[in-house]
């Protein structure tokens, strides 16, 4: 009897660890999605109310140092032969401190060089 309860015990706890690190695999193991990205631009970078650099600003240039959250990507206005992803986002945060929450699009090569795209990042159901 004690050998069987030893065993069923084993297996049991062998499921749960398999169990376990399946889902931790899973986890650590998905495409990029939305989050905090820091900006590693040399330039200056818009946030603009829709995916082309004519639409209007909705709140103060980013700069190197600089993060943003993103939240996905679409396609849109193709500058100076860099691509056409735009990032949408919903808040961003200054290297001087400054927090802000203004939703807009940012071009993403100017952003972080298109790397979240590039990553796996959802692209917007919307816009």
């Amino acid at each position: 009897m004690k050998f069987t309860l030893g065993r069923r015990g084993a297996m049991a706890g062998a499921v749960a660890a398999l169990t376990v690190g399946a889902l931790a695999t899973g986890i650590t193991t998905a495409s990029a999605t939305s989050g905090w990205t820091r900006l590693s631009t040399s330039h200056g970078v818009g946030v603009y109310g829709n995916h082309t650099s004519t639409a209007g600003k909705v709140t103060s240039d980013l700069f190197n140092g600089d993060y943003i959250d993103i939240l996905c990507w679409k396609r849109g206005e193709n500058i100076a032969n860099q691509g056409n992803v735009w990032y949408y986002i919903d808040n961003e945060w200054h290297a001087s401190g400054w927090y802000g929450n203004s939703a807009g699009w940012v071009y993403a090569p100017y952003a972080d060089d298109s790397n979240a795209w590039r990553t796996g990042m959802n692209e917007c159901n919307f816009g």
